[in-house]
């Protein structure tokens, strides 16, 4: 082991040798659990070279939600805590952070929802989000027998569509290097099954009987160097919280 990101007085980077010779016969396949049980995550499976701590990762979470803090720009406070005077001799693990930070969110997000010590289950479509906490949901915030207590309108579920029709995202250049770590288990929907819905959907061309309406125009405008149009979601009338497994990518204008 060469590079340890750790945290001890501060966030900070090393170069250290971990000693892992001393493993049982066979057991150099699972150095990377060897790694976990003392808080370091690795960056790699077979023949790990760098590793995270636990610290530094939720420290980075904490950091991109809290304080908008970008990658890049907590790579670089790491630079400055290793070495302020010298910060271009720090070993590059740039990518190595991104990779790691990424796996790292998707485990802690399978474990809030309980999916993390249980081999034998996996979360389903929109298991990994949370639905509207104050809204009536019968078996978690309303009692089974509802029915006999509350008239169907008093507890009915209601919601709201809406778009964001300028969030455009450009088509990628290796778009099989956008490996999904929880397709569909969160507020977005399958990929699979959408683009297939969008490929068999029926286009009919909008005509408009205005003078130059934009709404229809921007429809139909060509958008071949673009992967998504905008964003529309499905939330609860009441509160305004998202659906799970209820938001989609446009393909076309509004």
């Amino acid at each position: 082991m060469e590079d340890v990101f750790g945290h001890g007085e501060g966030d900070t980077m090393h170069e250290t040798q971990l000693g892992l010779s001393n493993l049982c016969p066979g057991a150099e396949k699972d150095r990377h659990l060897h790694l976990l049980k003392a808080r370091l995550f690795p960056a790699s499976i077979t023949r790990p070279q760098s590793a995270f701590t636990f610290d530094i990762l939720d420290n980075f979470l904490i950091d991109a939600l809290e304080c908008k803090t970008s990658a890049m720009s907590f790579y670089q406070k790491l630079h400055c805590f290793t070495d302020n005077a010298f910060p271009h001799k720090i070993p590059d693990r740039y990518h190595e952070l991104m990779r790691v930070s990424r796996i790292w969110r998707d485990l802690m997000n399978r474990i809030r929802f309980g999916f993390g010590h249980e081999t034998d289950r996996s979360p389903g479509p929109g298991d990994l989000a949370l639905y509207c906490p104050a809204c009536p949901q019968p078996g978690i915030n309303l009692s089974s027998s509802w029915k006999d207590s509350y008239d169907d309108w008093l507890v009915m579920q209601r919601y709201v569509v809406d778009g964001n029709f300028t969030a455009q995202h450009m088509k990628m250049k290796t778009p099989e290097d956008d490996v999904s770590l929880a397709d569909g288990k969160g507020y977005m929907v399958t990929e699979g099954p959408y683009e297939t819905h969008i490929t068999e959907s029926v286009k009919e061309k909008e005509k408009s009987s205005c003078s130059n309406h934009r709404a229809v125009n921007a429809v139909n405008v060509q958008r071949s160097n673009l992967r998504a149009t905008g964003v529309g979601a499905t939330a609860c009338a009441r509160h305004g919280c998202f659906v799970p497994h209820a938001v989609v990518d446009f393909q076309k204008g509004e």
